[in-house]
Order: structure tokens, then C-alpha cells, then sequence
């Protein structure tokens, strides 16, 4: 079975992805209902023995003890991720997981990617590929940001060539959310072409997602719809990788 591990980049991409990891635990304990852990759960969590002193023993099979996210953490302000770990799934993400600064990126694409970038780009690698060792076959890094704020355009475009060339046979996929036309940052369209230029470069597949149509869709009263950009992230996972192989082939 392969795995995957999500990064989520910034204050969008860390909102996406808490909700993303809440609907992949309901889904989960709906279907197995025996508490089991079983190949199709261990694609997004590792199940570990908090007993063990350190990092944790991981167990590949029998019934689960604790369930950590296959994730890595990642922005310039501590307010996001702060409220998650303080939230309901606080223990489900790993606190070693996690790189915070305090400034913030200031809405700026290039201070994302070229000061933050370089400031973190060993603390990153460091998290990536502890992420990797515990995974037996890693499937892709999976990247949740936003185009238009300064960290997730940035800092999470800069990460692609990190992953291009530290782990070249592992796939590369981005959900991008895309600044909405009522957006009142006014560097949202800058970042975006800047961002834009780095994932036809160096994605290997980039899922859209149109922040405009989401807002239209709770306006109009359909509240539900705010969580899209969450299924469309689930659906993806569910279809593709059961068809594609571990490892790109060069």
C-alpha cells in the first residue's frame, strides 16, 4: 500500500487541511468500525504506540492505538496553526511536525520564497523526510496553499523545488486556491502570476480551485459548499492513486 503526505502551506492551506484530516476521520471511522488499522487508513496516518519513549513506536497492523497525520505543518504566523492545535484534532498531528515564525510574510510572494525560503529550507527538509522514513511506499507529497497570500505563494512554490530535488521520483501535487475577485489584498494578483510561473515548472499536477465560486455558493445560502475545496482534495486521493504506481518512472 502507499502513502502519502500532505504539507499544508500557509494560514488557507492549514485551514483546508485540518478540515480536510476531520473528513478523512469520520470517513474512516464510518467504514471501520472495528477499529482496525488497515492499508487504506495507513495512506494518511501512521498508528503509533505513545508508550514508546521518543518518536513513538509505529504499529503496520492489529488495532489502533493513536493515529498521527502523514502531514507537515508549515506557516509564518502562529495564529492558524496554534488554533488547530488547541482544537479537537490536536493530538492527531505530530508537534515535530510543525515550522511557525512570528512576522508573517506581509502578503509578499518574494519574502515567502526568497526570505523565508532560504531562512527554512533545511528546517523543511529536515520535516519532509522524517515524514518519508515512515512511510514503506511514498505515493506523493500533496501541497495545500493559497496563490494570493504572501506564504502560501511563496513560501509553498518554493517548497516545490525543494521536493523536485530532494525526492525526483516522488509525484508533486498542489491544490491551489485561487484569490476571489472581492480579495482586498492588492498583491493577491502579483503573487499569483509569481506562483503560477513555479507550479507549471515544477508541479506535476495542479488542482484549482476557485475561491470566487465558493464564496457565491455560501452567499446564495448554501453553506455546505465552503467545504469543496476539502471533498474535491478527497475525491482526488479516493481515484487517483488507485490507479497510479508507487514510484514515476524517469
Amino acid at each position: 500500500m502507499t502513502q502519502s503526505v500532505v504539507v499544508q502551506v500557509g494560514q488557507c492551506g492549514n485551514q483546508i487541511g485540518c478540515c480536510f484530516w476531520d473528513l478523512a476521520l469520520r470517513e474512516h471511522a464510518a467504514v471501520n468500525q472495528k477499529g482496525i488499522y488497515d492499508e487504506a487508513i495507513s495512506s494518511f496516518f501512521r498508528n503509533v504506540d505513545t508508550r514508546v519513549v521518543g518518536d513513538g513506536g509505529s504499529i503496520s497492523k492489529g488495532k489502533i492505538c493513536s493515529l498521527k497525520a502523514r502531514a507537515v505543518l508549515i506557516d509564518m504566523e502562529e495564529g492558524v496553526v496554534n488554533e488547530i492545535l488547541q482544537g479537537p484534532l490536536r493530538d492527531v498531528f505530530d508537534s515535530k511536525q510543525l515550522i511557525t515564525d512570528i512576522s508573517g510574510s506581509g502578503n509578499n510572494w518574494a519574502v515567502g520564497h526568497k526570505v523565508f525560503g532560504n531562512l527554512y529550507q533545511e528546517q523543511i527538509l529536515e520535516k519532509l523526510r522524517k515524514s518519508a522514513e515512515h512511510c514503506d511506499c511514498l505515493q506523493c507529497f500533496f501541497i495545500i496553499h493559497s496563490m494570493g497570500g504572501g506564504t502560501g505563494s511563496g513560501l509553498g512554490t518554493f517548497l516545490l523545488k525543494v521536493l523536485e530535488d530532494e525526492f525526483p521520483e516522488v509525484y508533486r501535487f498542489v491544490t491551489s486556491v485561487y484569490p476571489s475577485d472581492e480579495d482586498d489584498v492588492i498583491t493577491s494578483p502579483y503573487n499569483s502570476i509569481l506562483a503560477m510561473k513555479e507550479l507549471n515548472e515544477h508541479a506535476d499536477c495542479v488542482l484549482p480551485i476557485d475561491n470566487q465560486v465558493r464564496n457565491d455558493f455560501v452567499v446564495y445560502g448554501h453553506i455546505a459548499y465552503i467545504f469543496i475545496p476539502v471533498l474535491y482534495l478527497h475525491v482526488f486521493f479516493e481515484t487517483f492513486f488507485s490507479v497510479f504506481p508507487c514510484k514515476r518512472k524517469k
